[in-house]
């Protein structure tokens, strides 16, 4: 494997850092840490390129906290300046390096390869090949993010890197906490490094076919019950040889078609798809507070966009309908494409339904046995649409407004929907 050099100035370069301040500031710019950084940001950026530099930069001290939701994890929290802006600084530099080793069944914290993307990979293997598919192998690491081992992680950094440099660096930081922290930016990336050439062993060497990785989650499908008991004593042996893990004694062998994989969130069968039990019981809690008059429907709408996101990519058509019905909300599960919808202007269009957010709202329609959707701020257009009951075939018109111009003569403007 060809190690690779000259990095370490990358990372200190003052424009790197520039660019980790903006992307580690992202959505969080009133908060506290970042408003006093932006008292000194030019000067600070600069001492911290300086530090970089000489490697004298050293992690700042952990604050920690818990959380109870999906269940109790122990939170490690650092500073805004220096350290999350030096993690974004390192990240730039090294993610598209890192990103190349994992195989393309690795998933969780890595650009398009969320849930959504591991819950379509697995979806379209059990439709497309349901005799290759009919047990499934489920397995989580104990303890992974704690029980992370600090010297071999930093042998695996080394199998691809040679900038002694960075290096120095990256073991700093990884030697600051026991493990690998829960809530730093750079620990995500750490733990899927950890287990990167074990994903290769287990495509290469044991030929699974069927294998899918999140975070610690592991699920591995087969039509050989057999073989998936070999693949468990061997996982079991390499995790505790090579990598010092250990798995959970909750691992299980079963038929996919008997209760369905649960795995990211969902249920999956061969036919279809199932939101999990639990979210659905966080749902109606959700729900209940709202009848109960605890919260108002605008913070009801707020925090029902989750619940959508993950209903949208599992056959939920009559849970939908409850909602709707204890809520008043709506929401279509509609896989159509986006479009600007100036391209249909003077076309009937079929429109299926309407879904209200709090700043816009959507039109599902079809045309020409196509489905799509596009987005609208006009409140003209969503006043003239909702005397309809649908589904409905509408025209919609450009929106034109006359206003005059020096000369007394009017001039015809046009303002296009988005």
């Amino acid at each position: 494997m060809k190690r690779i050099g000259y990095l370490h100035d990358k990372v200190y370069n003052i424009e790197n850092i520039e660019k980790a301040n903006d992307k580690a500031r992202k959505h969080k710019s009133v908060r506290w840490g970042i408003l006093k950084h932006d008292k000194n940001k030019q000067e600070e950026n600069e001492k911290l390129s300086e530090q970089l530099k000489d490697l004298v930069y050293e992690t700042s001290e952990y604050s920690t906290f818990k959380i109870y939701e999906p269940k109790e994890r122990l939170i490690f929290r650092l500073p805004y300046y220096p350290d999350r802006i030096t993690h974004h600084a390192i990240m730039n530099v090294m993610e598209p390096i890192w990103t190349k080793i994992f195989i393309k069944q690795t998933y969780s914290c890595i650009k398009n390869r969320g849930i959504h993307n591991v819950a379509h990979d697995l979806k379209t293997a059990l439709i497309e090949h349901p005799e290759e598919t009919t047990y499934c192998l489920k397995m989580d690491v104990r303890k992974f993010y704690p029980s992370v081992n600090h010297d071999i992680l930093c042998d695996i950094i080394k199998k691809k890197i040679k900038d002694k440099y960075l290096l120095t660096l990256l073991i700093g930081i990884i030697y600051s906490a026991d493990g690998v922290p829960i809530g730093n930016y750079l620990s995500q990336f750490f733990a899927n490094l950890y287990l990167a050439y074990f994903d290769h062993w287990v495509k290469e060497e044991l030929k699974c076919k069927f294998y899918f990785r999140y975070a610690d989650d592991i699920v591995i499908l087969s039509s050989d019950k057999n073989f998936l008991r070999n693949v468990l004593i061997a996982i079991k042996m390499y995790l505790k040889e090579v990598l010092n893990l250990r798995l959970k004694s909750n691992y299980q062998i079963f038929p996919v078609d008997d209760r369905g994989v649960d795995f990211v969130g969902y249920r999956f069968y061969h036919t279809h798809v199932l939101l999990r039990k639990s979210i659905k019981i966080r749902l109606f809690k959700l729900i209940r507070r709202y009848q109960s008059g605890k919260i108002d429907k605008q913070e009801l709408r707020r925090r029902m966009q989750s619940y959508f996101g993950w209903l949208k990519f599992c056959n939920s058509k009559n849970l939908l309908r409850k909602i709707q019905r204890d809520t008043g909300l709506r929401f279509s599960n509609w896989d159509g494409k986006k479009s600007n919808i100036s391209r249909f202007y003077n076309k009937y269009i079929h429109i299926v339904d309407i879904v209200s957010y709090s700043k816009c709202f959507r039109v599902n329609f079809v045309y020409n046995n196509k489905s799509y959707y596009f987005e609208s701020k006009s409140r003209n257009l969503f006043y003239s649409l909702t005397r309809y009951s649908f589904p409905v075939n509408f025209k919609i018109r450009p929106y034109v407004r006359t206003k005059k111009n020096r000369n007394g003569c009017a001039a015809r403007l046009n303002r296009e929907i988005r």
